[in-house]
């Protein structure tokens, strides 16, 4: 019952802004050299997280024990993935799916949906590094007001619920407004590079950049945000309401630490090759990611 209050009336009855009041940071491994590209690290690390939300689902974590006896309540594990915060007038809402097939990547200002499923079964990563460089390698611009669109999610709650409500319940601003929703998680592309060199200005740094990037880069509401700079490093940033910080991080250990074996020791499925991409060949004839369609009018532009 304790979880239950503070999940209701710290989080979801809060309307400050999440994105400094709520929403916490994971940061990639400091001082490890990383050879790989953008789009192949991106693609490995999603492809642990999946693995690890499969885990979750098919209920193959053990429970952590007290004292070795006691199993410890894991129902929190249950919305690390396919979960999104709803804004509401008074009190938000944390919307739970069962399962998803697909993610939403955020570039230089636009959306794309992506399939991790292809003739029902999961792309491998270099399949999905594949995806991932033909939205890198994108020149299109955003469309009108796209671009700082996630801005909403980092206000104060009230003024996204009411913008919510009156300009995306509709049209394609609702198809894609849904799509982000009902996403696996949300992955960002980030122009910039960060060093981790243990210096304090390099972490604080890449830190900033996580817990709140530009403002308007992040999908806040999302339960994670998986961040992937220029250079290969990754971060995730995290929405508080569905969990406590333990959850991430386990689910953080687990996706670096099987990154960093397949690093040493690539097998044929998992891993990079010396000129840092995938391992592997991918199929032939994948479908592209689907950009995500908006028509954001004047009056929803001035709330943003």
């Amino acid at each position: 019952y304790v979880s239950d209050w503070w999940e209701d009336y710290v989080y979801l009855h809060g309307r400050s802004p999440i994105m400094v009041n709520s929403n916490f940071y994971g940061i990639d491994m400091s001082g490890r050299l990383c050879h790989s590209t953008q789009a192949a690290r991106a693609a490995n690390i999603a492809s642990f997280m999946l693995e690890h939300s499969k885990n979750i689902a098919r209920e193959d974590l053990k429970p952590t024990l007290v004292n070795g006896m006691v199993p410890m309540c894991s129902l929190q594990y249950e919305r690390q993935f396919n979960t999104t915060r709803i804004p509401k007038e008074e009190k938000d809402v944390v919307m739970h799916l069962r399962d998803s097939y697909h993610l939403v990547v955020y570039h230089r200002g636009r959306f794309y949906k992506v399939y991790f499923y292809f003739n029902h079964t999961r792309l491998r990563p270099v399949e999905l590094a594949e995806q991932f460089q033909w939205i890198l390698d994108d020149k299109s611009p955003p469309a009108p007001g796209e671009e700082h669109l996630a801005a909403l999610t980092a206000g104060n709650r009230t003024p996204w619920a009411r913008a919510r409500e009156e300009f995306f319940s509709d049209g394609v601003n609702l198809t894609s407004l849904s799509s982000i929703e009902k996403a696996a998680f949300f992955l960002v592309f980030d122009d910039e590079e960060y060093d981790l060199k243990n210096t304090s200005n390099d972490l604080d740094r890449f830190a900033r950049a996580l817990l709140h990037g530009k403002g308007y880069d992040r999908w806040f509401d999302k339960s994670l945000n998986l961040i992937v700079t220029k250079n290969g490093k990754v971060g995730f940033n995290c929405e508080h309401s569905w969990a406590d910080a333990p959850i991430a991080a386990h689910m953080w250990e687990y996706v670096l630490s099987r990154d960093f074996m397949v690093s040493t020791t690539p097998d044929d499925k998992f891993g990079y090759t010396p000129e840092g991409n995938c391992v592997g060949t991918p199929r032939k004839r994948m479908p592209k990611p689907l950009r995500l369609q908006w028509e954001i009018p004047s009056e929803c532009m001035a709330v943003i």
